[in-house]
């Protein structure tokens, strides 16, 4: 009964680390659906000026931009729950392993990787996105 309560408060211990990684991920998620909520505001008053005013210059490749600039965040939000879920399971699957006696290393590591794979991925549709903010400005200050 010892070595069992043992194995569970070490899995306590290695379970912390990724519960501080989920409220990093969790406020990355923040900064995202914020900026995901600005540019849907943004698209809905280009849309509601097009609507009173058909010539409005330019709105038509702003808009483009602004869906482009969506897509992004959609994928960086869907990739950073991805992230979060895929930690959820490496700590689910840390106290599955101690309370079963399994060895569930490969699982745990497995996942983690997966974890960081996606959170890469996050960070880097979050950059694209950004980019393609900081190229439309350049061309309305230009214009």
């Amino acid at each position: 009964m010892e070595t069992h309560l043992l194995s569970i408060t070490h899995a306590i211990q290695l379970a912390v680390a990724p519960v501080f990684l989920l409220t990093g991920i969790a406020g990355l998620m923040n900064v995202l659906s914020g900026r995901l909520a600005r540019i849907v505001d943004r698209r809905r008053l280009l849309l509601q000026r097009q609507s009173q005013s058909p010539e409005a210059q330019g709105d038509d490749q702003e808009l483009d931009a602004l869906d482009q600039r969506a897509r992004m965040m959609y994928f960086s939000v869907f990739f950073a729950v991805l992230s979060a879920l895929l930690v959820c399971f490496v700590v689910s699957t840390g106290f599955l392993g101690a309370l079963t006696q399994v060895d569930t290393g490969r699982w745990l590591a497995g996942l983690f990787i997966a974890s960081m794979i996606a959170m890469i991925v996050s960070l880097v549709c979050f950059l694209r996105e950004v980019y393609i903010a900081v190229v439309v400005e350049q061309m309305h200050r230009r214009a």
